[in-house]
């Protein structure tokens, strides 16, 4: 043993003495040719996937800061433990796997690596490969590598290659946690079975970027803000690719703010039956939140949820999803955390295919701008607006409503409710420039078409654009173009809407306000 330690350590202080100016530096991009021109050792391991190397790993990097592993599979049975600067690369085929014979919290947590206070650390180009024996998990904080109370530590363009089945209690990638950890990346990772919980327990400002995550046992991507008094705060999570999720794609809950969600691919959640029932493709609720730019096919449930109240932008999106679920909702079913409400901004989205497109809902006062979206063939309702808020305003502006396809039941492109008698609330809707397009591909439906059903006080439509082609529905009903809906609800405004080859129904609202529309019925 002693001869291995002298023959590693001779090596190390070599390497460190030829190489050290072109070890790249944790704050900066590697250079791809930096590692693979560099020469890779074995440091005197047997890497030969059958010999246990616990040993020998834990000594190289207790004793070095820049580790060049050579290709082979090294078999560990206890965790292997990370100082500060510690920068290990691997040549393309190295693999740290765990052992037949686990002990500690390798068996218990799954947890190959643990770096505590491990600050400007990089691991990169290396293979986590799943042990022959079982895990015996524990309730919280199973990760093959456990970064706690540290900065800017890299986990890079490593291959977790596990097969957990879709289950309740599984194991993460890479998870963070601690309110001293600020500025770690997990970046360009496949990571098979296993998961991300990027933030937990107040750490701060992790960058989530270009990983795939495929069958994830249960969440793909987790923050969790579960500190009662530190935020989560400043993380990005961007152009990632989740395939097939057991449970949720993105969830991003708690005590977090400022998270950035954007450029993400989500494709299949809710795989496992059991977490079905929670498969949100993105659920960002936490305060400040920004979700644009993302793309989301066969999401369950909700492809994405925000909490309406808490300052979020949901802008971009591209939503592609099943009947039974729902695009966006707008959630204000929290206590809201400020006195005067922060404006929810939903913008540039495309949605296509759900259920309900955008679904406000919930008691809180609510205040929302709905700008330039485009919604196609959803199939119940395109904005549905379920508020129990006395007050709320919301704006409808420069969207696109188009539907090409016979409805399955009856179907609105807005739907506004409430709970409360003509005159006893302060709701207000406005729609400016809105345009809703019943082409005539989509008559001979079985339900009936409506285009927009008003039952809240205060609504002014202005410059809004039906076109209804005269189409009817399999029971020689027309599109209802604007009616209550058998409500009787007061202050409606109309000002230069035009509506053509639809009905246009106002004998349920008291006294509506009409100037220059044109309704050609």
């Amino acid at each position: 043993m002693k001869m291995l330690s002298v023959i590693s350590c001779s090596l190390v202080i070599l390497l460190s003495c030829t190489k050290s100016s072109s070890v790249p530096n944790a704050k900066s991009p590697v250079n791809e040719d930096e590692i693979t021109n560099h020469p890779f050792y074995l440091y005197n391991l047997k890497g030969d996937g059958m010999s246990d190397d616990t040993e020998g790993l834990q000594k190289l990097i207790s004793d070095s800061s820049n580790i060049y592993l050579k290709a082979g599979v090294y078999i560990i049975n206890q965790t292997l433990r990370f100082k500060g600067n510690t920068k290990i690369y691997g040549e393309k085929g190295t693999v740290i796997k765990a052992g037949r014979e686990m002990k500690g919290d390798l068996l218990e947590h799954g947890r190959y690596i643990l770096a505590e206070k491990s600050d400007n650390s990089i691991i990169r180009n290396i293979t986590f490969s799943q042990s022959e024996s079982l895990y015996k998990f524990k309730d919280w904080a199973n990760s093959c590598i456990f970064v706690l109370d540290t900065r800017s530590f890299t986990v890079q363009n490593c291959i977790f290659d596990f097969h957990l089945s879709y289950q309740i209690l599984g194991m993460e990638a890479v998870w963070i946690s601690g309110a001293a950890s600020k500025y770690n990346i997990i970046k360009a990772n496949e990571i098979n079975t296993l998961s991300i919980r990027y933030a937990e327990d107040g750490a701060d400002s992790t960058t989530v970027e270009s990983n795939v995550i495929n069958k994830s046992y249960s969440n793909a991507l987790t923050s969790t803000g579960n500190h009662i008094s530190d935020f989560i705060s400043g993380c990005k999570v961007l152009n990632n690719k989740v395939v097939n999720a057991g449970r949720m794609g993105i969830e991003d809950w708690g005590n977090t703010e400022g998270t950035i969600i954007s450029g993400n691919s989500i494709s299949g959640t809710g795989k496992d039956p059991k977490q079905a029932i929670d498969g949100i493709a993105l659920s960002a609720v936490g305060k400040n939140t920004t979700v644009s730019n993302n793309i989301i096919r066969d999401g369950k449930i909700y492809a994405i949820e925000v909490r309406g109240n808490y300052g979020v932008s949901v802008t971009g999106n591209q939503i592609y999803t099943g009947v039974n679920t729902t695009g966006i909702i707008l959630n204000f079913t929290f206590l809201p955390t400020a006195a005067a409400v922060p404006l929810a901004i939903v913008e540039n989205n495309k949605i296509t295919d759900a259920l309900i497109g955008l679904h406000i809902f919930g008691d809180y006062e609510a205040k929302v701008t709905i700008n330039k979206n485009s919604f196609i063939n959803n199939a119940s309702k395109s904005i549905s607006i379920e508020s129990g808020a006395k007050n709320f305003l919301i704006t409808s502006k420069n969207n696109n409503f188009r539907f090409s396809v016979p409805n399955t039941h009856d179907r609105f492109a807005l739907f506004s409710y409430t709970k409360f008698e003509p005159g006893d609330a302060h709701q207000q809707l406005i729609m400016i420039a809105d345009t809703i397009n019943f082409l005539p591909s989509s008559a001979a439906g079985k339900g009936v078409d409506f285009g927009v059903v008003i039952r809240t006080d205060n609504t002014r439509l202005e410059k809004v654009r039906i076109t209804a082609n005269y189409n009817k529905n399999s029971n020689n009903i027309p599109v209802n173009a604007i009616t209550a809906f058998g409500a009787k609800p007061t202050g409606l405004q109309l000002c230069n809407n035009f509506v053509s080859g639809g009905i246009v129904d106002l004998k349920g609202f008291s006294n509506p306000k009409q100037v220059d529309n044109i309704f050609v019925q």
